[in-house]
C-alpha cells in the first residue's frame, strides 16, 4: 500500500497516511495540528530493489543463462 508523506512548511511537523491508490483523493487537505497550517505533500518516488534473478541489463546477461533439462522428459 503506497505511503503518502506531508510536510508543514512552517514547522517540522511529518505526516505519514497509508492509503491505496483508490482510496488516495488529490484534493483532500491535511493540516498541522501545532501550528494549523496546511500540509505540502512531500513526493518521492518508491525504492526498487532488484534481488537475485534480475539481470542489470534485463536481456543481454539472461543469453548467457543456461538451460536445465529434466531427466524425466518434462
Amino acid at each position: 500500500m503506497p505511503l503518502y508523506e506531508y510536510r508543514c512548511g512552517s514547522c517540522t511537523f511529518l505526516l505519514e497516511v497509508e492509503k491505496s491508490i483508490k482510496e488516495y483523493d488529490r484534493s483532500q487537505k491535511y493540516y498541522c495540528p501545532d501550528c494549523n497550517t496546511a500540509l505540502d505533500r512531500i513526493l518521492t518516488a518508491p525504492a526498487i530493489h532488484f534481488g537475485p534473478g534480475f539481470f542489470k541489463d534485463g536481456y543481454e546477461s539472461a543469453k548467457n543463462v543456461k538451460k536445465t533439462t529434466s531427466d524425466d522428459g518434462e
